[in-house]
């Protein structure tokens, strides 16, 4: 009999070392992680609470940010049923270890598609750079509507 969190330990880890297998998804992973720690003890009040280093972040997991953004905003749970809005009347510290398991939810995500994105295009014969440069391009367009 297995135990219920084996097989989801074998996935994650299985996910990760998919992630972890190209370059362009090790550099990715690598600056999400610094964001976002950077970001979250300057919500924890340890070091400076810049925009740049969070925006950077929150651009890097985009495609995921807007789902979870949307989900709360039309909903509206913790209001409705308790009459109280977390987001806005809470302290910032609260919500950090929350914002560190969303960056390396959505971070092993995004770099596990970007792993296999860069390998299949690899092995259809295209050219090594194309999806580092789309990768960049995609998220600069999404940084420069962010901040428009």
């Amino acid at each position: 009999m297995k135990l219920l969190g084996t097989n989801a330990a074998a996935r994650i880890r299985a996910a990760a070392l998919t992630a972890w297998s190209e370059p362009l998804s090790r550099g990715y992973v690598a600056l999400l992680a610094v964001c976002a720690v950077w970001s979250m003890t300057g919500g924890v009040g340890l070091g400076e609470g810049g925009w740049l280093i969070r925006s950077i972040a929150v651009v890097l997991t985009m495609p995921w940010f807007l789902v979870v953004h949307l989900l709360l905003a039309v909903t509206q749970l913790d209001f409705w049923l308790l009459g109280y809005n977390f987001y806005f009347e809470s302290p910032a510290w609260l919500f950090e270890p929350l914002w560190a398991l969303y960056c390396l939810t959505a971070g092993l995500l995004n770099a596990r598609l970007l792993a296999r994105v860069s390998r299949s295009t690899r092995e259809a014969g295209s050219a090594p750079w194309w999806v580092p440069m789309f990768a960049l391009a995609f998220f600069a367009g999404l940084f420069a509507l962010w901040h428009a």
